[in-house]
């Protein structure tokens, strides 16, 4: 085991809305990360590449990894099929903590990882739930167990959130399954496509499954002996729970629109692939289906169900730069005090950086009765907020708080390095304005641009502007207002502007 004890503080303040961050990073090396909880323990728990589970402490950032998993596999070219785009999908994925996690009887950790279910000569790459059993004055993994394999993976869409909760006394495990698509990819040319069963119960994909904590099945899940909780979704990257009304989600994908937020009910069917988003004929076939469809003869009162919230309901022409999606990945539910503008609200970040879209935190504020409270324009809900510094944190994979809720945790993986960033709530930081997006007194014009452009920073007084591309990478840095990009790649870019006030804005710029 490894522990980091390098120390890195920075410093940014942050302002959006009503509501004023101060932003940070740990200086935790992380690898290719996918969850992120804030535990009971007042650690940061992590699942990595590799099958590692990793614990963080939340200020210093000194990381432990406290299991590695000795049969965690990371597919082969074995596998791969001719003509096919994808490798086989494997990885190391979601993590839950027992709710009782704080009792040495209960103190077990639940997390996913890729093994090899086959052979050396014959590989077959599928995906377990593995038990993990934490002594707290130890600090170490003192037990193991498998709960849940033979988990089927495929070449894309694979889902992979975990989540531990307890209802009515009762403790489950809720796991994510996608649709395995790969079509678009030639990886099922001469098999069927697995997209067309995520229908079907009787297979696993395009399924929330649920387990009882230990790995059973629960008597009462909708077909007996089957671990199928909900059916029709396509990629469910994230799950959430609303503890004060016994509400679960699901968080997932759409195609070129139609990303979700859908409440799961126990059995009911969520429509994909041949429903997307609402039911209102914005894809091919799906008020047919709607209009035609059969309940099946041995789920109690199926139904199809409309999502809960979509993103991006109308198709924008172009490449996935321009359509809607955002693609969300994981959330949770914020009921703390810490922030009392966002108390009662989902959190959900997102992973795509598109023409109209950024890397962000969506804040949905909930009734008390646990729908979306009205939108408005003086008051829009959802919210958004950290976009503009989407060239530091990255793709967010995932967020978690702090037990007195003023401290937000998010994890990114791919393309820069990967990081643990920290925004800290401060009602002290309102008189300074940093990074917000909605900040009108400095502009760049003209944006889009094939050359030059200026920054108008009002009275202020410029003192240097540092531009970004997509990969968080330092591009270029100046200290004068005009700035010439025509040497520069077609793409999308971020200007980072530090004026003499100490005031820090950061604008998205497209060079045509």
């Amino acid at each position: 085991m490894k522990k980091i004890i390098t120390v890195l503080f920075i410093s940014i303040t942050f302002s959006a809305q009503s509501q004023s961050f101060e932003r940070s990073e740990l200086p935790t090396p992380l690898s290719t990360p996918w969850e992120i909880i804030y535990g009971p323990d007042d650690y940061l728990w992590l699942t990595e590449r590799g099958g590692n589970v990793s614990r963080v402490h939340p200020v210093s950032g000194d990381k432990t990894i406290v299991y590695t998993a000795p049969d965690y596999f990371s597919g082969s070219a074995l596998e791969n099929r001719a003509g096919c785009n994808k490798s086989i999908r494997s990885g190391t994925l979601g993590l839950a903590l027992d709710p009782d996690f704080t009792n040495p009887a209960n103190s077990f950790i639940y997390y996913v990882y890729s093994y090899n279910s086959g052979t050396v000569t014959a590989p077959a790459t599928k995906f377990k739930i593995k038990r993990l059993q934490w002594d707290a004055v130890a600090n170490q993994i003192i037990a193991e167990t498998d709960l849940v394999s033979s988990i089927p993976t495929g070449y894309g869409h694979i889902g992979g959130r975990l989540l531990a909760v307890k209802q009515n006394e009762k403790a489950y495990l809720f796991f994510s399954s996608g649709d395995f698509d790969g079509a678009g990819d030639n990886c099922y040319v001469e098999l069927p496509n697995p997209i067309n069963y995520t229908q079907d119960p009787t297979t696993q994909n395009g399924k929330i499954h649920r387990y009882n904590i230990d790995g059973t099945i629960p008597n009462d899940n909708p077909i007996l002996g089957n671990s199928f909780y909900t059916r029709g979704h396509r990629n469910p990257q994230g799950l959430m729970y609303n503890p004060n009304l016994d509400i679960l989600y699901s968080i997932e994908h759409g195609p070129e629109t139609d990303d979700e937020i859908n409440i799961l009910y126990k059995g009911m069917n969520y429509g994909w692939s041949d429903v997307s988003g609402f039911h209102d004929d914005n894809y091919a076939g799906e008020m047919d289906f709607i209009a035609n469809y059969s309940p099946h003869p041995n789920i109690a009162n199926d139904s199809l169900v409309q999502p809960f919230y979509a993103w991006g309901t109308t198709y924008n022409a172009g490449g996935w730069l321009d359509w809607p999606t955002v693609a969300p990945s994981d959330g949770i539910y914020y009921n703390s005090n810490g922030i009392p503008e966002w108390k009662n609200s989902l959190l959900v970040v997102t992973l795509k950086n598109g023409n109209e879209t950024d890397q962000e935190l969506y804040q949905f504020q909930l009734t008390e009765s646990g729908e979306i409270a009205p939108s408005t324009q003086e008051n829009p809900n959802p919210k958004r907020f950290f976009g503009a510094d989407q060239a530091l944190n990255g793709r967010l994979r995932d967020v978690a708080f702090s037990k007195d809720g003023k401290t937000i945790y998010l994890i990114n993986n791919k393309y820069i390095t990967e990081k643990i960033s920290v925004y800290t709530y401060s009602k002290e930081a309102l008189n300074v304005d940093g990074f917000s997006k909605e900040d009108t007194t400095i502009s760049i014009t003209p944006n889009p641009t094939s050359g030059v452009f200026t920054i108008d920073s009002g009275d202020d007084v410029l003192l240097y502007a540092v531009i970004y591309n997509k990969l968080g990478q330092k591009i270029k840095e100046t200290t004068t207002n005009e700035i010439d990009i025509s040497n520069m790649a077609a793409n999308i870019y971020f200007v980072k502007i530090i004026l003499h006030s100490g005031k820090i804005v950061t604008k998205k710029i497209i060079k045509k």
